[in-house]
């Protein structure tokens, strides 16, 4: 099977991956979100987000789901924050108004935040979507930030810790449906739209009893 494309912009060769911010486009997604998490839970890497980026989460997550309760959302971001402590990083206002000064449309605008944080917090990659539309404003701010989709940022993982996003991924099999999933069966749902992550499900197939 083909590969997905790894990256929406080009990484430097010297990454430094143990840092990522995590944009709204993904925490939105709530299964891609736990997946990612488990990862981060057994050591792959450190997850940044911002008070701005949650608002951003929760907004998309209600309009994609009005249904959810607005409390259910709440609690969700308190345990994020709960989990990983040191995640929540506030943007500097030297960083804003760097990132700012080269944005020039309101989208650009809109997104600064993202890209502050990932200042601020001296993270090497920001993990999003192909809406992500900083690409242009990074290029001037900062030369070695790397723009990844999820499922590269998890073949990036595997490439450099392997060990650990194993370890999060049968922590994240067990957790579903009572650890009664088989291995077949979740790397199956990998695949499927809610988790986007066609790659990872095929490399990790070759670990696959590992898992």
């Amino acid at each position: 099977m083909e590969q997905p494309a790894r990256a929406i912009a080009p990484a430097s060769a010297s990454i430094a991956v143990e840092l990522a911010v995590l944009d709204a486009p993904v925490l939105a997604r709530g299964m891609l979100t736990l997946f990612l998490l488990r990862l981060a839970d057994a050591g792959a890497f450190d997850p940044v987000w911002s008070d701005q980026i949650h608002a951003d989460w929760a907004r998309e997550l209600q309009r994609l789901r009005p249904d959810i309760p607005m409390e259910r959302l709440r609690q969700r971001r308190i345990e994020m924050d709960r989990a990983f402590p040191v995640a929540n990083v506030m943007a500097s206002r030297d960083a804003q108004d760097e990132v700012l000064a080269h944005c020039t449309t309101p989208a650009e605008r809109r997104s600064a935040h993202v890209l502050a944080t990932a200042l601020s917090a001296r993270a090497a990659v920001i993990v999003t979507d192909a809406s992500f539309c900083l690409t242009e404003v990074m290029s001037k701010v900062w030369h070695d930030t790397a723009i990844l989709s999820p499922d590269a940022w998890c073949l990036e993982l595997l490439d450099r810790h392997e060990a650990a996003v194993l370890e999060g991924c049968r922590a994240h099999r067990a957790g579903l449906n009572g650890g009664e999933c088989s291995v077949d069966a979740w790397l199956g749902s990998l695949r499927e739209p809610r988790f986007d992550l066609p790659g990872t499900a095929d490399r990790l197939f070759g670990n696959r009893d590992m898992l």
